[in-house]
């Protein structure tokens, strides 16, 4: 399906636009309570989830790589653990409490321990402790551990507001941090081998944020400063000394509603400058991008561009699990989202999404390029009970074979567009539980 296609759809969702999609200021929903809120509000979210990838072991490899012939390449294997192509998981089992402490002071404490990147290595892991300020008129200050202000997508509440299982490739392999240690080089001179220091940070830190919103009649302008350290979730303390700045814009306009059940039009951006230390030296991470959402009616449309400069994960090089981490210390990657859904029954939506990743775009050697369109389709049992299907239809490309060599005996070209091409869709039944 060609972007031109998807774009046709999503507009010709747009006329149902009539009364029930949702939008949300995450600034707020996260960092703030109601006047009325309790001292102590428990929360759950299980996320149980059957990934099915349609994917044989690969074949034709050639050279020294000729031994992974008949196994499956990472990207056709579920993660945390890049175990098997089918798998069932419990993807999030999250369970905290949220509540004011005084008028001026609230707090939020949430603990993950279902499987996936964030728990990669331990099994039970805080991923929001906060306490949230609002004494300073135009300033709040939150401090603690909680999520970025990056990207919409890298923002949502996933149990209530995010429309999809897994998340766009842009946002999956810049955002979805994997804290990397350096272990040695590698035949590419433009590329290290590392290995994971931790699990990943998946949009949070510790750090400290300022932020605020300002309503100009209909209209609502908001900012989040963040000075955040960087580094593995799994530490108080700055592993190298190396902060992070993360900036965010976003201007609404709001037809109605509030909380994460706002009905808007808004458009962001965001930039995250940071350096993170790597074998001797330290390295740039910078990630920076804009986007739009539109949430009126029956009807959600929302896109963004995002792109990152410096360090650039690649993944197990060669593919398969058990092999170092490829990184890219000086490289760069640019990607984009474009998806929409419309809610065509009061318990019934159907979502679409189309995304594009383009990968190590510094050295053509690198260079891949991601695409995928998925297909959901959500059934609402009640209020805090959902079941949503995906099928996703991936392809990769290899985008400068030419610049690759293929002689005897690595065979570095033919291996490249085999591991390419052996890239399966995925499909994934997910059921939601929130309390």
């Amino acid at each position: 399906m060609h972007a031109r296609h998807v774009m046709q759809l999503l507009a010709a969702c747009l006329p149902a636009l009539l009364d029930e999609a949702h939008a949300a200021n995450w600034l707020e929903v996260f960092g703030n309570e109601s006047p009325d809120a309790p001292l102590f509000r428990p929360m759950a979210i299980l996320q149980p989830t059957y990934t099915h990838i349609d994917a044989d072991p690969v074949s034709g490899l050639q050279g020294p790589l000729g031994s992974y012939n008949g196994q499956y390449t990472f990207n056709n294997r579920i993660q945390p653990n890049f175990e098997e192509p089918r798998q069932f998981q419990f993807m999030r089992a999250r369970l905290g409490a949220r509540g004011k402490l005084t008028d001026k002071i609230n707090y939020f404490a949430l603990i993950e321990a279902g499987s996936n990147p964030m728990t990669a290595q331990r099994d039970v892991i805080p991923s929001i402790l906060s306490l949230t300020f609002n004494h300073l008129p135009g300033a709040r200050i939150r401090a603690g551990l909680f999520r970025l202000p990056t990207d919409e997508e890298a923002m949502v509440a996933v149990h209530n507001a995010y429309s999809y299982t897994y998340f766009s490739n842009a946002v999956q392999n810049l955002l979805i941090e994997q804290p990397v240690q350096y272990t040695g080089p590698t035949a590419n001179p433009t590329l290290s081998n590392a290995r994971a220091a931790s699990g990943c940070n998946c949009f949070h830190d510790w750090g400290v944020q300022v932020y605020d919103w300002f309503n100009r009649g209909k209209w609502e302008f908001s900012y989040a400063a963040m000075l955040s350290n960087g580094g593995e979730i799994e530490n108080f303390s700055d592993q190298d000394n190396n902060k992070d700045l993360t900036l965010r814009l976003q201007a609404s306009r709001v037809f109605g509603g509030k909380g994460p059940n706002r009905q808007d039009f808004s458009v962001y951006l965001w930039r995250q400058d940071g350096e993170r230390r790597f074998g001797a030296a330290d390295h740039d991470r910078i990630r920076e991008g804009l986007g739009f959402k539109l949430s009126k009616g029956k009807g959600r449309l929302s896109g963004s561009w995002l792109r990152g400069d410096g360090m650039i994960i690649a993944g197990f090089n060669p593919p398969f699990p058990g092999n170092p981490v490829a990184v890219g210390t000086d490289e760069k990657a640019d990607g984009w989202y474009l998806e929409g859904g419309w809610r065509f029954h009061p318990k019934w939506e159907v979502d679409l999404r189309r995304d594009g990743f383009m990968m190590m775009t510094e050295n053509p050697i690198n260079t891949r390029e991601l695409t995928t369109t998925t297909l959901g389709l959500r059934h609402f049992l009640r209020k805090d009970i959902r079941i949503s299907f995906n099928y996703e239809w991936r392809d990769m490309k290899v985008s400068y074979p030419l610049a690759i060599p293929d002689a005897a005996p690595q065979y570095q070209r033919s291996n490249a567009l085999a591991i390419a091409n052996n890239l399966g869709n995925r499909a994934s039944l997910q059921l939601t539980w929130f309390y």
